[in-house]
């Protein structure tokens, strides 16, 4: 009967250890590529993950009864150098932001001007993240009837109103001295002409009276 010959055992190396036979290496191989694929998969992630807004003031979809001051956006990471931009639109369209963005460590800032107008308000930023490349997104608040300013009358009607008010009262100061005038140029006229005429009639009535007086009977009778 023939004996299988046993296989020659696997030659050390130089430290003393024993090689892996041809046959085991193809799966030692294998096992050490999913081992770094496995490390790898775990790490890409947060290599590959940009920076991202976690946090704004005010908040995103928030209903304010209380016009903000300036808005605030906080990032993941500090925010890099660059074109940082925030950009607030009203419900009319109109932009509200003021000055500069002010950055911060993972802080971007910007005021904010009079705020008229209820309605939805958004803000769009491009910032730039730490690894380099640029954020780009908005969000959005409403401010509510409670949070705007009465509106008043505009500067053009108050002018106007002055004016009407100036034109009233100066129509009244030039009537008043003519109301409050005594007599009547005309009746200051008259009253000479009247004393002339009036001191005329009494004096053709005395003369009248003295002519009756003599030529009376009894009065001609004396004389004789």
């Amino acid at each position: 009967m023939n004996l299988a010959t046993p296989a020659a055992p696997a030659p050390a190396g130089p430290d003393g250890r024993r090689r892996p036979s041809a046959a085991r290496r193809p799966a030692v191989v294998a096992a050490a590529l999913l081992g770094s694929l496995a490390l790898a998969t775990a790490t890409a992630p947060g290599a590959l993950a940009h920076d991202t807004l976690i946090d704004s003031s005010p908040k995103d979809g928030a209903e304010l009864d209380t016009a903000p001051g300036e808005v605030v956006l906080t990032f993941s990471s500090d925010i890099g150098q660059g074109s940082n931009a925030i950009v607030v639109t009203g419900p009319e369209g109109e932009n509200h932001e003021e000055g500069r963005v002010e950055v911060d460590g993972p802080e971007a800032a910007i005021g904010l001007g009079e705020l008229a107008a209820a309605g939805e308000y958004t803000v769009a930023y491009r910032t730039v993240s730490s690894d380099g490349h640029t954020l780009e997104d908005e969000i959005t608040f409403s401010l509510t009837e409670e949070a705007v300013p009465e509106s008043g009358p505009s500067p053009e009607e108050e002018a106007s109103a002055q004016d009407g008010d100036g034109g009233g009262s100066g129509a009244e100061a030039e009537e008043s001295p003519a109301a409050q005038s005594p007599t009547d140029p005309s009746n200051s006229m008259l009253g000479p002409v009247g004393a002339v005429v009036a001191g005329i009639a009494v004096l053709a009535l005395i003369a009248i009276l003295v002519i009756r007086m003599r030529n009376r009977p009894g009065a001609g009778g004396g004389n004789g």
